[in-house]
Order: structure tokens, then sequence, then C-alpha cells
């Protein structure tokens, strides 16, 4: 087995004729959804509990799935009313997308990672 960079790699894929999609600039602090799994669910939750995913998703870490977040942040960061985000932390929660840990007051959500992660930085 030939030991090379990354580099050189792509470099020899270049010189036989072939492209390979290098992108000038490195993406990161980004949220992956997954395709499959987001397309069988889609049918089953609203468009604002999806939007409440989101709120949670943005505040994921690399090496975390939990997050900690007040059902007031949540509300100013959607500008859904509380209710509406009762109601879809309920819908998301009934559909296996998050689990609720904790009391109310120190609540904190587990977002399953067969739908969202975080992109790595």
């Amino acid at each position: 087995m030939m030991d090379i960079s990354v580099e050189q790699a792509i470099q020899k894929i270049k010189d036989v004729g072939l492209n390979v999609y290098t992108p000038k600039n490195k993406d990161s602090d980004f949220i992956k959804l997954y395709r499959g799994s987001i397309s069988k669910i889609l049918p089953k939750v609203s468009g604002n509990a999806i939007k409440v995913l989101l709120a949670l998703s943005c505040e994921l870490s690399w090496d975390e799935s939990e997050v900690i977040l007040s059902v007031a942040e949540i509300i100013e960061n959607t500008g859904l009313e509380r209710k509406t985000v009762l109601s879809c932390l309920k819908e998301l929660e009934e559909n296996l997308l998050i689990k609720r840990l904790g009391p109310n007051i120190r609540r904190s959500y587990l977002l399953s990672n067969c739908y969202v992660r975080i992109g790595k930085s």
C-alpha cells in the first residue's frame, strides 16, 4: 500500500484526466439533514415542528446530541407562540425526533441523530 497525502492523491486523479471537487473554503458550522429519514417524517409532522427541530439543532455541538434550551429561548428563536412550541415539542417527541429529559425547569432535549447532526467545524 502506498503512503501518500490527500493532496498527492487528488493530484494523481487530476493527472489521469478526472475531476475532483475541492472547495475553495472549508465548510463549517452547518447542520446536516439526512434526506432519507427527513423525507419519511415530513408527512407526519407540521411545518412548525420542523421549525422547532431546526431551532434545537442550531444549538447542537459536534460531539453531543443533547441540547439545553428553555421554552422561552425556543419561542424567541422561532417567533412561535408558547402553546405552539409546546405542541411542537410533543409532536417531535411522539415521532421520535427528540426526547425530552429532566424536569420542566431544567429541561434538555436529546435529538435523534438519524435525522439531524451538526457539521464538523
